[in-house]
């Protein structure tokens, strides 16, 4: 069983009452309790016992003498220290019931609820642990041994806040994070689906980073559903889209009327070849040549993950280059590659009906979401199928460890599931390079001997 006593740890005059919560484990957590007395006014004499309540006779372990004059506000002090120490035993009960891990920042946060300096509807709501989750992003330590989550992975649990924020109007009700269950998001997975109208990968994403936000919230002292634990974001596989060498090769032999468009063609192919992001590719300048051992390289560091790739420059590269006088292109915004790269893939002929999404704007909402189905390639196309097509196309030509490195992923399955593939076509692929160097050695020619010298 629980115990609360009060306590006080100095002689000063007004001295603070501490809270001690002794609880079954044999752990202790002493708090301020938020009130403060004369301590010639503190009773070591007094005892009180109640269920679930001990106020014991300890040192200085004791409890205000009762009030002498109506004057005296020791009555009044005497009274909410009982009415906190239900509070706190109450709240206990039920953490350990919802399995939280009681430490002593749980009991300070009972203690800031009683005095209303936090209320329960916001630290516990889902609203404000997304909102302090966003808050925490740009001091949060990652793997890479930095500081602060990039601006891309913010964005995403903004949007995450704005259609929490959505389905809480939708459902005319707001949502704690002790209400995250697997039946929780079943509803919202409904809404997103049948009201939004989201496709399964962009629904199973923002499970995903809900999960985030109430595994943050429980690392923070904050109540989460017992069965949290069930709920999983996913991801449904999909064919990946990419320009092959040989869409490639009729791109790099098409001129356009518009200057804009043989600009927009050259970064394209400058994107396929080097495999970076559109962040990276579009801000490279002559500043990110550099020269090792002898060889031409290009040096970044990634925006997104902030590693530092060195990317040998491929002959189609050098061969652009060397068309605009040794230098990068002309400098493009994101947005206008994206829609010039289309016009480019359109005109030169990249129609093949391909099954995939795109952007389309909903005549009676005015919202655009992407709609999957059969379109012309071209239709399809989008800066990050620069990165695609170069993962796509080298991959079985160059190791694929060497490969993860310059698109900057974490760890070959990564790499693998990013384009595509199983561990049966890696296994694969170094079963044909065996048969590759197997074909090699018979082919090594023999020495025979004809004669002896004389």
């Amino acid at each position: 069983m629980a115990t609360v006593a009060f306590l006080l740890q100095s002689d000063r005059n007004p001295s603070n009452i501490y809270l001690r919560l002794s609880v079954e484990s044999g752990k202790v957590f002493k708090r301020k309790s938020g009130y403060v007395i004369d301590p010639k006014k503190w009773s070591l004499d007094n005892k009180e016992t109640k269920k679930g309540k001990k106020f014991s006779v300890v040192g200085k372990t004791g409890f205000p003498k009762v009030a002498k004059s109506v004057e005296d506000k020791n009555e009044g002090i005497r009274d909410n220290l009982k009415e906190l120490s239900e509070v706190v035993l109450s709240n206990y009960n039920e953490a350990v019931k919802d399995n939280t891990i009681i430490t002593g920042d749980w009991l300070q946060i009972q203690i800031d609820r009683y005095h209303g300096k936090i209320k329960v509807t916001d630290v516990d709501s889902l609203e404000y642990q997304v909102q302090a989750y966003i808050d925490f992003l740009p001091r949060k330590k990652l793997n890479n041994g930095k500081i602060g989550a990039s601006a891309a992975t913010i964005q995403k649990q903004k949007s995450l806040k704005t259609k929490i924020e959505q389905y809480q109007t939708y459902a005319g009700k707001k949502y704690k994070v002790a209400d995250i269950s697997p039946k929780w998001v079943e509803k919202f997975e409904k809404y997103l689906f049948d009201v939004d109208k989201l496709n399964p990968n962009t629904s199973g994403r923002y499970i995903k980073h809900l999960k985030t936000v109430c595994r943050f919230a429980g690392n923070n002292e904050v109540a989460t559903h017992t069965q949290f634990g069930a709920v999983k974001g996913y991801s449904v596989k999909r064919d990946v889209i990419y320009l092959t060498f040989d869409e490639l090769e009729i791109i790099e032999k098409k001129t356009f009327e518009r200057e804009a468009l043989n600009n927009a063609k050259d970064w394209l192919l400058i994107g396929c070849y080097i495999g970076q992001r559109v962040g990276d590719l579009l801000n490279l300048s002559n500043k990110n040549l550099t020269a090792v051992a002898g060889m031409q390289m290009i040096s970044l560091k990634q925006q997104k993950t902030g590693k530092q790739v060195m990317i040998p420059i491929h002959q189609k590269v050098k061969a652009i280059l060397k068309k605009n006088g040794e230098k990068f292109p002309r400098k493009i915004a994101d947005q206008k590659f994206n829609k010039y790269i289309k016009d480019v893939c359109k005109l030169a002929g990249i129609d093949e009906a391909t099954y995939g999404g795109r952007m389309v704007k909903d005549e009676e909402t005015e919202i655009t979401r992407k709609q999957f189905g059969m379109f012309p390639k071209h239709e399809l196309v989008s800066s990050h199928i620069c990165r695609r097509s170069f993962a796509s196309n080298f991959y079985g030509e160059i190791p694929t460890s060497l490969l993860k490195d310059i698109t900057a992923h974490a760890t070959e399955q990564q790499f693998l599931e990013y384009i595509g593939k199983s561990s049966t076509d890696s296994a694969l692929q170094v079963a044909e390079y065996w048969a590759k160097q197997s074909a090699n050695a018979k082919k090594e020619p023999q020495m025979t001997v004809l004669g002896k010298a004389n």
